[in-house]
């Protein structure tokens, strides 16, 4: 389902039903999905529609810009590095334009979003909580429902330290996809207490193409951030 189509089109996976019926000024833009249907009416008689992963921060309604992942504890020597892989769920978006200018009309997904608090009620953050396996390997996925994060977890303390969190702000998040959907990060483990975590703009694998990306389009006037810091601890 991810791809560039041209207007009008209809493509149909996973129960899930997208099409553009064109006019002769206006295009009807409608969505069928496990969430349901909607439909709006575009100012296109013809263009381009991008179907691709956008961040999974954006439903419902942007309660948060941030992502947790929360694991089985894994104990990290110092001065060593390891690589984890992390599951996350994805999150679809739809953009319409032309060229390089192109508007999101529609995110949804099939995954159910969850909350957590990152750090205390008065200063800690909301986080879109992900409770995931570890896996040494890239495992499997199904693209429309799941990527994987390839995390570099590097223990740059002097102590032996065990880490089941790993916060990412939004910002930061660069997806990537083709047969899977994907992002590539690190996170530097410098206490029990800190951790610096950033997303690289990189696919796991050759060939993947980069996701347009849902927090330009909506917050454009907000500095980007290159990392996050978590300050609220590395572990449960």
């Amino acid at each position: 389902m991810f791809g560039v189509y041209q207007i009008p089109f209809c493509v149909e996976a996973k129960g899930i039903t997208i099409q553009v019926v064109s006019g002769n000024s206006l295009s009807t833009y409608t969505r069928i999905s496990p969430e349901g249907k909607i439909a709006k009416q575009l100012g296109y008689g013809k263009g381009k529609v991008i179907i691709n992963p956008v961040e999974p921060v954006n439903l419902p309604s942007e309660v948060t810009g941030m992502l947790e992942f929360h694991f089985t504890p894994v104990a990290v020597r110092p001065g060593s590095t390891i690589t984890l892989y992390l599951k996350f769920p994805v999150e679809i978006g739809v953009f319409v334009g032309d060229d390089e200018n192109y508007t999101l009309i529609d995110v949804f997904s099939l995954a159910k979003a969850k909350y957590s608090l990152y750090g205390t009620p008065e200063k800690g953050f909301i986080t879109r909580h992900v409770e995931c396996e570890v896996f040494e390997s890239e495992p499997s996925t199904e693209p429309l429902e799941e990527g994987v994060l390839t995390l570099s977890l590097n223990n740059s303390s002097r102590d032996w330290i065990e880490v089941s969190r790993a916060v990412f702000e939004g910002s930061t998040m660069r997806l990537f996809y083709g047969n899977c959907v994907a992002m590539t990060g690190e996170m530097e483990v410098l206490s029990r207490a800190i951790a610096v975590t950033r997303i690289h703009n990189t696919g796991s694998k050759d060939a993947m193409k980069p996701a347009i990306r849902v927090y330009p389009t909506r917050k454009s006037l907000i500095p980007e951030k290159l990392f996050f810091v978590m300050e609220y601890g590395v572990g449960d």
